[in-house]
């Protein structure tokens, strides 16, 4: 059996960082997807009320303005989109790299035999 190459240990750490980082990217897309459907949901809930609406804080409810509600449930929805739209696309690098890498891997590792 032959040794493994240093620069092929490298390519597999370097895959195996990718993996990680792919795998973080999709946990913190999948909570802000989470996080939006929340907003999404409370701003159907505002819409249909009626009499005074509170705003969590913490332990406590402090009550609001419906229009002030409305707005930062708004901003919050299009923030989480901004955000889970940056992740696709750093998502899609990461993967493409993870393609190119695991290309060179076997590709390396056939040599070996």
């Amino acid at each position: 059996m032959q040794k493994i190459p240093d620069e092929l240990k490298n390519k597999l750490a370097q895959f195996q960082t990718l993996q990680q980082q792919l795998q973080m990217v999709a946990v913190q897309k999948q909570q802000l997807i989470l996080e939006k459907s929340d907003a999404e949901e409370a701003e159907k809930e505002l819409a249909a009320s009626t009499g005074d609406v509170y705003k969590s804080v913490g332990p406590i409810l402090i009550k609001s303005e419906k229009a002030s509600l409305k707005k930062e449930l708004k901003d919050a929805i299009t923030s989480a989109d901004g955000r889970i739209s940056l992740l696709d696309k750093q998502e899609q690098k990461l993967a493409l790299k993870a393609q190119e890498l695991q290309k060179d891997l076997q590709s390396g590792f056939k040599g070996l035999q």
